[in-house]
């Protein structure tokens, strides 16, 4: 009876160091997985922005600018960790086109996220490290920024150029032109949902 006794009660005590083990590593998972969820929304709150505005300010002829959710692949050890979204435009008659190299016309143009355009990590302290690129070989941080500062702004994008140019052109958008007048009375719809899934199948 004493030695069902000590099994029963060295058995409990098992139990209760695996669910007490089990439940560290559970908060500890879920507490990393939540930071990192904040940094990758973060850093595409500012490139979105950025991307719409850049639209916005160059763009005549768009009534609305739309984002897909923030798909995130690789990391696994096996594939490189990329998060990507894709914006979509719609001309004033209702024309809907998707950008990016996988969008309504084949590429290559450009993809939004990283690697490209947008650099996420955090630094030896913990905190979060953002970068955006506003022009070839130049990159600006804005890790301390929930807007887009106006030095972060795009100055040129040539694969967004040609994208929408060729939109443009073979009628997929009608009347979006590259002018200095712009869209500024744009609708722009964000999107910080992140997914799991591979941004090129996104419709």
């Amino acid at each position: 009876m004493k030695k069902r006794k000590i099994v029963k009660v060295l058995s409990g005590i098992f139990i209760a160091i695996i669910c007490t083990l089990g439940g560290i590593y559970y908060m500890s998972y879920r507490a990393a997985t939540e930071r990192n969820d904040r940094l990758i929304q973060h850093g595409f709150k500012l490139l979105e922005e950025q991307i719409a505005t850049y639209i916005k300010e160059n763009y005549s002829g768009v009534s609305k600018i739309e984002f897909s959710p923030i798909f995130v692949d690789g990391g696994d050890g096996f594939s490189m960790f990329t998060a990507n979204v894709v914006p979509v435009v719609y001309d004033t008659e209702g024309n809907r086109a998707v950008l990016g190299s996988s969008g309504t016309i084949e590429g290559p143009y450009s993809d939004f996220g990283t690697p490209a355009g947008l650099n996420i990590t955090f630094d030896g302290l913990g905190d979060q490290v953002i970068e955006l690129v506003v022009k070839p070989n130049k990159i600006v941080e804005v890790s301390d920024y929930d807007n887009l500062p106006d030095f972060a702004k795009l100055s040129e994008d040539e694969g967004l150029d040609n994208n929408l140019i060729a939109l443009n052109s073979e009628g997929y958008l009608k009347n979006v032109i590259k002018d200095e007048v712009g869209s500024p009375d744009v609708k722009i719809t964000y999107n910080l949902e992140i997914v799991e899934g591979e941004y090129w199948k996104w419709p």
